[in-house]
């Protein structure tokens, strides 16, 4: 695993943003504390008109600088914040789109997106952490305490030190609890994203029911584990307001009986009141701030096994010659072998796979797209065993799922042509239902394509292939479940557009079969080459 697989959640910080945000959340964080901790400079007897004055013109200045200090705060951090955000998404994008198709297969979507989600949200609870807040509560109490007494402040900096260190064991052990709750938090995802994004299937099927029921199970089942998890911080959190409370305690009735002996304290008692409540809330997010870590770790975790294997071959636009030698395709905790002693393809070769179904043509085809790694054999590009490249292959495939964008948007992508130009294919197509539509080719399809039939996504999806313009093109049952008519136009439009393409093509269509200049066969899970 390359050592950067995960490390897109921090690397991509800007440091001068940072800074600058630190900064100004630093310089909010130091006037704030400076205002209780000037009651035990000028809240001293006697306490004159001059006292006064000075502590009314402190507060007000204060508040002031911190008015303009939220407002620069609220500018530069939550706009960067905001910002970087967007930035890991972006990246972890990047990285997911490598994942091996394999490692893919194995996860729900839906957790992936409840991944990133999480990262997110973490990472903008550790950057917005008052660090500097924490530091100067710290040196203002233990200031205070220290000019008190010696011994005061010894105790008090040892149950300080004691309530951090409780507060780590415990929160590490329920770092253990967090990723056995993640676990079953992906186990309550997938099913609740799996029925979500098929509901129109689900709404078919007339049984709430039985869908309610699953959904409440798995809700149950993270229920159990998260109350475990909540037991930890709970116990972590009666600990640390037990343990913070001693240094105040000790404080003040150190200051209540100076003050009966005739020594001044009342600033002093004065700074304890104002600053206990904000040292409360202080140490409050200090465990939020170690948990979040400890979550963030255990995401990362999860990361390293999904990141382990990164697809970072180049893409091969061009080849004149693709071989596949001596293939054995094993399927792990079974005898089931694919083999394929020889498949070549030249360049415009039109080649026909055919076979029943379950012997194999699905897994060949993921092994030629690069899908497959597990396997033994050579893979010859012009001669040379492929390792770092892998062939820039179009895909017509019986998966039909389009994006919740414009008909036009599916399909050109980042290809640019004129309406009339779209118009005039969906129109060879057939697809002048789709004109009708209110905004036309503008019309939001909806998630997968909801406002399309079966015939009008497998139409589109042909058309958006031949628009990638790829010189090599797998066709995969092109023609399958579709309508004798609507099977007649898209074989139509395949012989007309793609009739200078390499093809490798997996159909019974006849007609289709009739431009292959070669043709293989799968019998017994073995892909043999048939002769004319």
């Amino acid at each position: 695993m390359k050592k950067d697989n995960i490390n897109f959640i921090f690397r991509s910080l800007n440091k001068k943003k940072i800074i600058i945000c630190f900064l100004i959340e630093a310089f909010l964080d130091f006037i704030y504390y400076f205002v209780p901790f000037a009651f035990t400079l000028f809240l001293t007897l006697p306490f004159t008109i001059k006292k006064a004055l000075t502590v009314i013109g402190i507060f007000i200045i204060s508040k002031s600088l911190r008015v303009i200090g939220n407002y620069l705060l609220r500018k530069y951090s939550d706009n960067y914040l905001y910002e970087y955000s967007n930035i890991q998404y972006s990246e972890f994008y990047k990285k997911l789109s490598k994942v091996p198709a394999e490692t893919i297969s194995k996860y729900q979507t839906g957790y992936f997106e409840n991944m990133i989600e999480k990262i997110s949200s973490l990472v903008k609870t550790i950057l917005q952490a008052e660090y500097v807040s924490i530091i100067i509560t710290f040196v203002f109490l233990f200031y205070t305490l220290y000019n008190q007494s010696l011994a005061l402040f010894i105790i008090s900096f040892i149950t300080s030190a004691l309530c951090i260190y409780l507060s780590i064991k415990i929160l590490k052990k329920a770092n253990k609890q967090v990723e056995t709750l993640y676990d079953q938090e992906y186990e309550y995802a997938s099913v609740y994203n799996d029925f979500i994004s098929n509901i129109r299937t689900v709404k078919l099927l007339n049984n709430d029911k039985y869908f309610l029921n699953k959904i409440n199970q798995e809700g149950a089942k993270c229920f159990k584990e998260n109350k475990k998890y909540v037991k930890f911080y709970s116990w972590e959190e009666v600990i640390r307001n037990i343990l913070i409370v001693i240094p105040f305690i000790l404080g003040l009735i150190k200051a209540v009986v100076d003050l009966s002996n005739g020594i001044d304290t009342l600033g002093i008692i004065t700074f304890y009141i104002s600053i206990h409540v904000e040292m409360g809330f202080v140490f409050e997010e200090l465990s939020g701030n170690i948990i979040s870590w400890y979550e963030l770790k255990a995401i990362k975790n999860k990361l390293k096994v999904i990141f382990k294997t990164l697809d970072d071959r180049n893409l091969l636009k061009d080849f004149n010659k693709f071989e596949l030698l001596n293939i054995r395709i094993k399927y792990p905790k079974t005898n089931l072998e694919i083999k394929a002693n020889k498949f070549i393809v030249n360049k415009k070769d039109k080649v026909s796979i055919t076979g029943q179904s379950g012997q194999g043509k699905t897994s060949f085809i993921n092994l030629i797209l690069g899908n497959i790694s597990s396997y033994e054999g050579t893979i010859l590009i012009d001669g040379y065993d492929i390792k770092d490249q892998k062939l820039d292959i179009g895909v017509v495939s019986q998966e039909t799922e389009l994006f919740n964008m414009s008909i036009k948007n599916n399909l050109c992508l980042d290809k640019k042509l004129s309406d009339q130009e779209v118009i005039n294919y969906l129109k060879e197509l057939e697809l002048d239902e789709i004109l009708l539509f209110e905004d036309g080719i503008y019309t939001i399809v909806g998630e997968k394509g909801l406002k399309l039939s079966t015939g009008q996504k497998r139409r589109i999806n042909i058309l958006r292939s031949f628009l990638m313009d790829k010189d090599i093109y797998i066709l995969d049952e092109p023609t399958s479940n579709l309508d004798e008519h609507t099977e007649e136009i898209v074989v139509k439009f395949i012989l007309k557009y793609f009739n200078n393409k390499t093809l490798i093509i997996a159909t019974h269509n006849e007609k289709i079969n009739e431009i292959c200049n070669k043709f293989y066969h799968f019998e017994n899970h073995n892909l043999i080459e048939l002769k004319k």
